[in-house]
Formats: C-alpha cells, structure tokens, sequence
C-alpha cells in the first residue's frame, strides 16, 4: 500500500497577487490532498467546483462540529462559536432569521440612494483635496464602515474606533496581548452599545437584535454580541477591499472603463466577473467537519476529519468555466461563482455587498471620467498582513 504524500503548506502563494498557484491546477486533476495551516490539524484540501458546491451543502459537513476541536487556523487563537460561522441548522437558521429581513431585495434596494449619497460625499471631498488621491482610504474604506455602522446603528462618531478593532481583529501578524486588548475593547465598546440600545432603541438592526434577545427570546446574550461582531467584520471587509481591487482591474483595462462609462447596464455582469477572477484566500479559515464517512469526488473523507473549500479555486475550475484563468468581463456566466459561498450558510449580506460594489463602481465612473492610476503598475503595493487580499494604496489621478 503507498504511503499518502505529505500535507501541504497552506494558504498557497503566488507572484502576481489576482494570480493563482499553479498548484491548485495540480490539485485539481488529483485526488484530494491535506494541507497544514499554520496552526491546528491538518485539513482536505477542496479545489473543484462541483466538489466544493457538495460540501458546501451537504448536512454532514458540519461547522458546529469544529467548535471543540483544535481547528485549522492561521492564528494561534481559536475563532470560538455562537455565531452564523460556527453553527448548522437548525441554531444557524434561527441566527440567520432574525437577520435575515434587513438583508432581503426590498430592504436592501432601499440602501441605494443612502449608498449613494455617501459615494458622492466622498468624491466631493476627494475632488476638493484635488489629485493624486487613494481610493483605498480615501473612498473604499470609509465607504464601507459607514455602510455597515449606519446598518446596525453604530454612531458616525465612533467609525475610526470600530474600524481600528477591525482592522487588528483581522491582521495576519498581530501579538496575542495586543490581540487580546483590542478585541476586549471591542467587546466592551459593543456591550456598551447593546445597553444603549436596549434603553433608547433605534431604527437599525442592532435594535432588532437586542429585542431578539431581551423581548424575544429568539437569541442568547452571546449569540447577540458574536452576530454584531460578524455583521460588522464582513460587511466591512470584503467591500473595503474588494472596490479597490476591482477598481485597480479596470484601470489595467481602458477600454473598458470606456465600455461601462458608456453602458453602465454591463456593470452587474462586469462584477460578477470579478467577483469570480479575484482570489479571495482563506486566511479567515473555516473548515466543515465529517460527521459521518463522507466521499468527496471519489475519495473518502472519514468522520471527524475536516474539510476546507477554496473557493477561489473553484471558481477557477475548467471544467465549469472556459477559460477560467482570463478576466472576461462580458462573460455569460457557465455557473454560479462560490464567493458568497453556497447552501445554507450562502452569504446573508451578499445583496448589500452587490449593490455598494455596483454603486462604488457607477459613481466613480460617472463622476470622475478621466481616472487612471498615478503611480506605475509595477509600484502598487499589496497587503501582506491581512487575512484578505487587498492593496496598500490605490493612488490615482483624474
């Protein structure tokens, strides 16, 4: 019987940051592989795109299941549970459907006009300071936190606070001690907030999770606290850092920032592009535990081992989308792209996080017709020690 081959270091790198690893085209085309992360034990590794939609979905790949277990991770501390991301069904539905209404179609096309207002205000202020200007912290940062605090109701005074906690909470080199103040503080900050709400409450989803817990019955004290913490870190980073990418891919691409300028109807499918092509690696890891001898693409995953889906390998896979390795931004899409993830913990946000990259992306168009990049390509500096990709700076010039 041959030995299997060593786990793999993982997350993979690669020279040119919107590249993948060749490794995972390798991947591919075999059976599964383990990976070791920097801590925990090590994982199966999932790269297909069909592959990956199953154990997304399947009810046997649990993530309630890796609370208690010493769980693959890129920090030393454990993420802990009581939250959308650490439980199934049926707990994990009754989180998300407290939530869920703030997030529907209707409450979220209401945000247009609010999203909007704030792009346009923005612009305003980065037009009067006059080029060069950084659409990283001058326009996608603020732009995000102001979108996800104003949806929970954390006041506009105290953003640059919030935003600081999230910002150490999802470093990737980061001291335990500093780690620890820093998240304690936001816990307090937060706390502070909830016994606010519960005594003047608001029009925000804060106040509908406080009456969840204190009127309803329908959360716990620490479900309440980790679905604020939860709300406010994804609504917050994956916009903030996503619009600059996304910018930056156009800026590469003139004529296409032509095209949409001139047909902004083609922006919804140009994002969904993007949001396909762009690597979004797993350094925020959460990984499916096995329950029960589960086979995946033909090889067998036992119960209690775990299971990690790379879904920007996924949406990479040639077997579900031609030429998978180009930025097609007119694409007819072959398959749904996984970056809001699949199956029951789909991402609740995702409509909110459609809509300001749609809005970011038409206002900056619109409003500053001859922007382009005000340093070389070569120069742009790309974040190293953050769990998500993202840039430094994107300085630009108009």
């Amino acid at each position: 019987m041959s030995e299997r081959p060593a786990p793999l270091p993982y997350p993979f790198t690669s020279a040119d940051p919107l590249e993948l690893s060749p490794i995972y085209a390798e991947l591919r085309n075999g059976p599964l592989r383990k990976v070791r992360l920097p801590y925990g034990e090590d994982t199966w590794l999932v790269t297909r795109h069909a592959d990956a939609r199953f154990v997304l979905s399947d009810p046997r790949f649990s993530l309630a299941a890796g609370v208690e277990r010493d769980q693959p991770r890129m920090r030393e501390l454990s993420p802990g549970g009581d939250g959308l991301l650490s439980t199934d069904p049926p707990v994990h539905t009754r989180l998300r459907g407290v939530v869920a209404r703030h997030f529907s179609a209707r409450r979220v096309e209401q945000m247009r006009v609010v999203v909007r207002e704030a792009a346009d205000g923005l612009l305003d202020r980065l037009e009067e300071s006059g080029p060069p200007g950084d659409l990283v912290q001058d326009f996608a940062v603020p732009l995000s936190i102001a979108m996800i605090c104003d949806l929970l109701g954390v006041p506009a005074t105290d953003r640059h606070r919030v935003q600081k906690w999230l910002e150490v909470l999802l470093a990737q080199v980061v001291t335990n001690e500093d780690l620890a103040a820093e998240s304690g503080a936001y816990f307090a900050y937060l706390t502070g907030l909830v016994e606010e709400r519960r005594r003047e409450p608001g029009d925000d989803l804060l106040t509908c999770l406080v009456r969840a817990h204190y009127e309803e019955g329908r959360l716990s004290y620490d479900e309440l606290i980790k679905l604020s913490i939860e709300l406010l870190t994804g609504g917050f980073v994956t916009t903030s850092k996503q619009i600059p990418n996304f910018c930056y891919l156009l800026l590469r691409r003139p004529e296409w920032l032509s095209r949409l300028r001139e047909h902004p109807a083609d922006l919804p499918v140009a994002i969904e592009e993007m949001l396909r092509y762009v690597p979004m690696p797993n350094g925020l890891v959460f990984c499916r535990y096995a329950t029960e001898d589960v086979e995946v693409g033909g090889d067998l995953v036992r119960a209690g081992e775990p299971v990690l889906v790379d879904t920007s390998a996924a949406n990479r896979d040639p077997a579900v989308f031609h030429d998978p390795e180009a930025l097609v931004l007119d694409r007819t899409p072959e398959a749904a792209h996984l970056t809001f993830g699949h199956g029951a913990h789909f991402c609740v946000g995702a409509r909110l996080g459609r809509l300001e990259l749609q809005v970011a992306l038409e206002t900056l168009l619109t409003r500053l017709p001859a922007l382009k990049l005000a340093t070389p390509d070569g120069e742009v500096r790309w974040r190293e020690e953050t769990m998500l990709k993202g840039l430094h700076a994107l300085p630009v010039d108009w």
